[in-house]
C-alpha cells in the first residue's frame, strides 16, 4: 500500500512539472521574464508604428487635425431692405452695430427734398455673432433680399502657416552661413541675395495670413435700405396700389422737372441784359440810318 501512494505522489509530481513546462512554451521567454500577456506586449508594440505614421504626415495636415475646431471660413451676406420711413434708419444701424460688437467699414447716404432717400452700408462683424446680427437686420424693414455666402480657405491657412515655418528656417540657416562665412565677396554677396529673397516670401506668406485672419474672424454684412413711401411687398400688389405708386411716381418726376427749369431760368437771368442790349443797339442803329436818308 505504501508502494501505491509512492507512485501516486510521484505521478502527480510528473503531472505538475509537465503542465509548467507547456505554460512556458505557450507564454515564451519574453512575457515569462516581464510578467506581461501576450496581448499586453502586442499593444505595446503598435505604439511606435502609429507614432512613425503620423510623423510621415504633412505638416499643414498635422496643424489642421490639432486646430480641427478652428476652421478658417469666410462668411459675407448682403441685405436689401425697404422701409417707409429712412430717417431713423442711420442711428438704429449704428446701433445694432454697437450691440453686436462689429463697427462700419463704409457707408454713403444719397437723396435730395423730394426723392426718396436711400442707404449703404458695410458692417465687420464678429463670426460668433453673425446669425443673430443678421436676423436683427432682417427686422429693419421690408425685406426684399438677402444673399450670404462662406468660402472655406482652412486648407490654405494652414499651408501658408506651415510655408511660413519652412521659410523662417530657411531664414536661420542662411543666417547662420553668412555669419560663418569666411570666403570670398562673392560668395557673401550670394547669401545675402538669397536671404533678401527668402524674407520676402516671409512678409509676403505673413500679410496674405493676416487678410486670412482677418476676414475669417470678421463677416462682413453689405446692408442697403430704400426708402418708398407706404411699401407694400412685390407677390401680392393690388390694383390700388399700383395707381398709388404711379401717381407719386409721376408726381416726383413733376416735382423734379420744375426744380430743373427753376434752376435754369435762375441761371438765365444775369444773362438778360445782353440781349436786351444787343436789341437797344440795333435799334439805335436804325434810327440814325433813317435820319440819315
Amino acid at each position: 500500500m505504501l508502494q501505491h501512494s509512492s507512485v501516486a505522489v510521484l505521478v502527480c509530481l510528473l503531472t505538475a512539472v509537465g503542465c509548467g513546462a507547456q505554460m512556458h512554451s505557450d507564454d515564451g521567454p519574453t512575457s515569462a521574464m516581464n510578467g506581461l500577456s501576450p496581448s499586453s506586449t502586442v499593444s505595446f508594440e503598435a505604439a511606435p508604428a502609429a507614432d512613425a505614421s503620423s510623423a510621415a504626415l504633412p505638416t499643414s495636415r498635422l496643424a489642421t487635425d490639432k486646430e480641427a475646431v478652428k476652421r478658417r471660413i469666410i462668411y459675407r451676406a448682403d441685405v436689401d431692405l425697404v422701409v417707409e420711413q429712412f430717417e431713423p434708419l442711420p442711428e438704429r444701424v449704428e446701433e445694432l452695430v454697437r450691440q453686436h460688437g462689429g463697427f462700419v467699414s463704409a457707408s454713403s447716404i444719397a437723396g435730395s427734398p423730394g426723392r426718396p432717400r436711400s442707404g449703404r452700408w458695410t458692417i465687420r462683424v464678429p463670426v460668433d455673432r453673425f446669425s443673430e446680427f443678421l436676423a436683427a437686420v432682417r427686422l429693419l424693414g421690408e425685406v426684399r433680399s438677402v444673399n450670404s455666402t462662406s468660402d472655406d480657405v482652412t486648407a490654405e491657412f494652414y499651408d501658408i502657416e506651415a510655408r511660413i515655418r519652412n521659410k523662417q528656417q530657411e531664414e536661420e540657416r542662411l543666417l547662420k552661413l553668412l555669419a560663418e562665412a569666411t570666403g570670398k565677396l562673392e560668395e557673401v554677396l550670394a547669401v545675402e541675395r538669397e536671404l533678401s529673397r527668402v524674407r520676402g516670401e516671409i512678409e509676403q506668406a505673413q500679410g496674405r495670413m493676416r487678410m486670412l485672419k482677418d476676414v475669417t474672424e470678421l463677416t462682413t454684412v453689405t446692408v442697403t435700405v430704400t426708402e418708398i413711401k407706404d411699401y407694400v411687398p412685390d407677390e401680392a400688389p393690388t390694383y390700388v396700389t399700383r395707381v398709388r405708386r404711379a401717381f407719386m411716381s409721376s408726381t416726383v418726376a413733376v416735382v423734379a422737372t420744375a426744380q430743373v427749369l427753376s434752376l435754369v431760368a435762375v441761371a438765365l437771368v444775369p444773362w438778360l441784359p445782353a440781349p436786351l442790349l444787343l436789341v437797344l443797339a440795333v435799334l439805335t442803329l436804325r434810327r440814325l440810318r433813317r435820319r440819315r436818308s
